[in-house]
């Protein structure tokens, strides 16, 4: 009794690995890139609205810098006061797009001067989007 396998049974099942990988791999990049973007705007949501409920609690106007890179919160008083930043997304290889890169909260929670502010996340094929409304709110679209 023989035991392995030939040659030409290994090269077989190698190229079958092969060729279900060659058809599988742009599916796979292109989950990763609807992935990638929904991380970047969940974390810019999250960004916003710990922004916001700072503004509230300290009773303070706050200014939000959308970045590539960053994600920056200051607390505008006489001496501006830094209070969260974050990485950007394209950390994750993502782009953003902003129609103001600068949006200011009021201490009640209203928006001052974002209304309509559109943030685009894009990678590959995939993009979605944050709109701000005047009133202070984040809407997603996919």
């Amino acid at each position: 009794m023989r035991r392995g396998a030939t040659l030409l049974e290994l090269v077989t099942v190698l190229t079958l690995i092969g060729l279900l990988s060659a058809m599988a791999a742009p599916r796979v990049g292109d989950a990763l890139d609807r992935l990638a973007v929904r991380k970047a705007v969940g974390e810019a949501a999250m960004f916003y609205g710990a922004a916001r409920f700072g503004a509230i609690l300290q009773g303070s106007r706050v200014r939000i810098e959308f970045g590539p890179d960053s994600m920056i919160a200051v607390y505008e008083r006489a001496n501006d006061s830094l209070f969260l930043r974050r990485d950007g997304p394209a950390k994750d290889g993502v782009n953003l797009r902003a129609s103001r890169r600068v949006i200011r909260i009021l201490p009640n929670g209203l928006g001052s001067g974002g209304s309509n502010t559109t943030l685009v996340f894009r990678r590959g094929v995939h993009a979605e989007s944050l709109t701000t409304s005047r009133l202070g709110r984040l809407k997603r679209w996919r």
